[in-house]
């Protein structure tokens, strides 16, 4: 059989250039997002391209993409570091005047990729138009594209070497998963099938966490790309179940300030996505922010227009792709969580004889790791010394590590902690010499 099957509901929701009643301007949307490595580290000045629009990439790796046309749009990031060319690509939901949030394309070394092609069919045979198609290698964000007319799909510059877990699915059918290797330069091919859904009453998302960070934006600029303070101290403190993940930023006059949320992976063939419900203080109303369309994944940051020192509460439930025209398809919400955010946290002048470290109050930290490096601190650069073992609850800290060099500039971050560490505020970079 070669008639194709067309996820109608979802090409009337994303191809939309023009409005009825004799408009003639095609709407537009907004794309934002990230560029990250493969160690998913921020990537800075890379090209980010949509349709006819670029842009490049901030010290934190995030971009913003205005007035691009609202629909489905393949977005392409770019960039050449040491003589090595770097790409990615991902596919974007840009829905009519809404602004797409996780769109974060992880690039690879072009001459180190390999893809994946295939058909998507249905049980019947038919072939299936506008399926969407996921590559996932774990951690960080998944790599989307769609079938065309034909059914037929192609996942390109996927990290060669890299096991991925590929997954085809598309509202109101379950979806087929099976796991690749690809090879620099190689094709791995792989069908699906996808058959009716079966899943009602999904299982409400568990383990959920929320961990708040609040940035002096001084702690982002770096000397090279991608090198970031904030990049080390996240790394610093990343756990298993937390490696990589997007870091998309907004700046908020002079802070920054974003939630991240992390739940325990619990995928089945029905699973469409994640409503993501916010509230105000911790009993607050939930009200619904976002919906990831990212079957794969177990996370989320949320960047809207968080303020510093406001408590705020998250729940998620879980869809299937019967979602939302069925209310079983909708999972009952996660138990809630808590995140409360700190203020700015600001240094003081170093002093001397002996060394002290000093920073003022105000932040509501209640603990202060502080981290000393003998360059500027970015991904890849390992502290001199920290006191992550025993935080200061004051506002001081004497420096007992190795002896300095005379002549030789140092740099130093400090790290606010709250609330069990939920809380984070990280200062600005301080520097001296002696």
């Amino acid at each position: 059989m070669n008639r194709a099957f067309t996820f109608l509901s979802i090409v009337a929701s994303l191809v939309i250039l023009s409005g009825c009643g004799g408009e003639t301007a095609p709407r537009t949307a907004t794309i934002s997002g990230t560029v990250l490595d493969r160690d998913f580290n921020p990537v800075r000045d890379a090209t980010v391209t949509a349709g006819s629009q670029s842009t490049r990439t901030s010290s934190t790796g995030s971009f913003t993409l205005a007035s691009v046309p609202a629909r489905r749009l393949e977005v392409v990031a770019t960039i050449t570091q040491g003589g090595t060319n770097f790409r990615g690509r991902t596919w974007a939901l840009n829905f009519d005047g809404e602004r797409t949030n996780n769109v974060n394309i992880v690039v690879k070394p072009t001459n180190a990729m390999g893809r994946v092609i295939g058909t998507v069919r249905d049980a019947q045979g038919f072939v299936l138009e506008n399926a969407s198609v996921f590559a996932f290698d774990g951690v960080g964000s998944s790599q989307r594209t769609f079938t065309d007319s034909n059914g037929n799909f192609t996942l390109s510059d996927l990290g060669a070497g890299t096991s991925y877990r590929i997954s085809a699915s598309g509202r109101s059918f379950r979806s087929d998963q099976t796991d690749v290797t690809v090879t620099a330069g190689g094709t791995v091919t792989r069908n699906f099938i996808l058959r009716q859904p079966t899943t009602v009453n999904p299982p409400a998302p568990t383990g959920l966490s929320a961990t708040a960070w609040t940035v002096n934006p001084d702690t982002t600029r770096s000397l090279g790309q991608g090198s970031t303070a904030l990049a080390w101290v996240k790394n610093f403190y990343r756990d298993n179940r937390r490696s990589g993940g997007p870091r998309t930023r907004n700046f908020v006059s002079d802070r920054s300030v974003e939630v991240e949320l992390f739940w325990d992976s619990n995928q089945f063939p029905d699973l469409y996505g994640f409503p993501i419900y916010r509230a105000f203080g911790a009993n607050g109303s939930l009200s619904s922010i976002d919906f990831i369309f990212e079957p794969l994944a177990s996370y989320y940051y949320d960047m809207g227009s968080l303020q510093p020192n406001t408590t705020y509460s998250y729940s998620v439930s879980s869809a299937t792709t019967l979602y939302p025209d069925f209310p079983s398809a909708e999972s009952p919400l996660s138990s809630r969580v808590t995140a409360s955010t700190l203020g700015i946290l600001n240094l003081g002048n170093v002093s001397f004889g002996p060394l002290t470290f000093n920073w003022f109050a105000g932040s509501g930290a209640t603990s202060h790791v502080v981290f000393l490096f003998d360059r500027f601190p970015g991904v890849g650069v390992d502290s001199i010394w920290n006191t992550s073992g025993s935080p200061s609850a004051g506002f001081s800290q004497v420096y007992t590590g190795p002896a300095l060099q005379s002549g030789r500039t140092y740099y130093y971050i400090v790290l606010g902690l709250a609330n069990g560490n939920s809380s984070r505020t990280i200062s600005q970079i301080g520097s001296f010499q002696l």
